[in-house]
C-alpha cells in the first residue's frame, strides 16, 4: 500500500514538473522580449550584384547591366534598427523607369530598417514614398532582397546584395 501511494505522488511530481516546463517555455517564446537569435551587425556598403526589376510601364532593367551605381549603405545600427543612403545611377537616361522628365528610381534615397526577431530576416522603407524590401541575411556579406512599390509608379524585383 504504502508502494503505490510512493508510486503515485512520484508520479503526479514528475507530470506536475513536466507540465511546468512546458508552459515556461511556452511564454518565453511568446515573449517578444526574447530574443534568442543574434542581431548581426550590417552596416557596410552593400552593392546590387545581380536582379530584376519590373516598373509600371511593364520595362525591365537588369542588375547590374543596367545601372552604373545601385548601392545600399547601412549606417548608425542601434541594435535591430538602422539607416540607410540608397543610391541609384542607371547607365542611360532611358531608364525603364523613367517617366517623362523624372528619372525613377531616384538618385538618392534615405531608409530606415530593421532586423527582424529571427536574426535573418531585414526589411528596409524608404522615407517619404512607399518601397518596401524584404530581405533575407544568406551570409555574412550576401542578402536577398525582394523590392516592390504600389501606387502609379510600381515597380516590382528581386536583387541580391554583396558587402564590400
Amino acid at each position: 500500500m504504502f508502494t503505490r501511494k510512493l508510486t503515485l505522488l512520484l508520479s503526479l511530481c514528475f507530470i506536475s514538473l513536466a507540465f511546468s516546463q512546458c508552459v515556461d517555455q511556452n511564454q518565453r517564446a511568446d515573449d517578444p522580449q526574447n530574443t534568442t537569435a543574434p542581431i548581426p551587425n550590417l552596416e557596410g556598403i552593400w552593392v546590387n550584384a545581380e536582379g530584376q526589376v519590373i516598373y509600371w510601364n511593364k520595362k525591365i532593367s537588369t542588375i547590374p547591366e543596367d545601372y552604373e551605381t545601385a548601392q545600399f549603405e547601412i549606417k548608425g545600427q542601434n541594435g535591430a534598427v538602422f539607416e540607410v543612403d540608397l543610391s541609384i545611377i542607371p547607365k542611360s537616361p532611358e531608364h525603364p523607369g523613367r517617366h517623362g522628365s523624372d528619372v525613377l528610381p531616384k538618385t538618392a534615397l534615405p531608409l530606415l530598417g530593421v532586423i527582424d526577431w529571427d536574426g535573418t530576416s531585414v526589411w528596409m522603407t524608404d522615407i517619404g514614398d512607399n518601397t518596401i524590401y524584404k530581405c533575407t541575411i544568406t551570409g555574412e556579406n550576401t542578402m536577398q532582397c525582394m523590392a516592390w512599390e504600389s501606387g502609379d509608379h510600381a515597380l516590382a524585383g528581386r536583387i541580391l546584395l554583396e558587402r564590400k
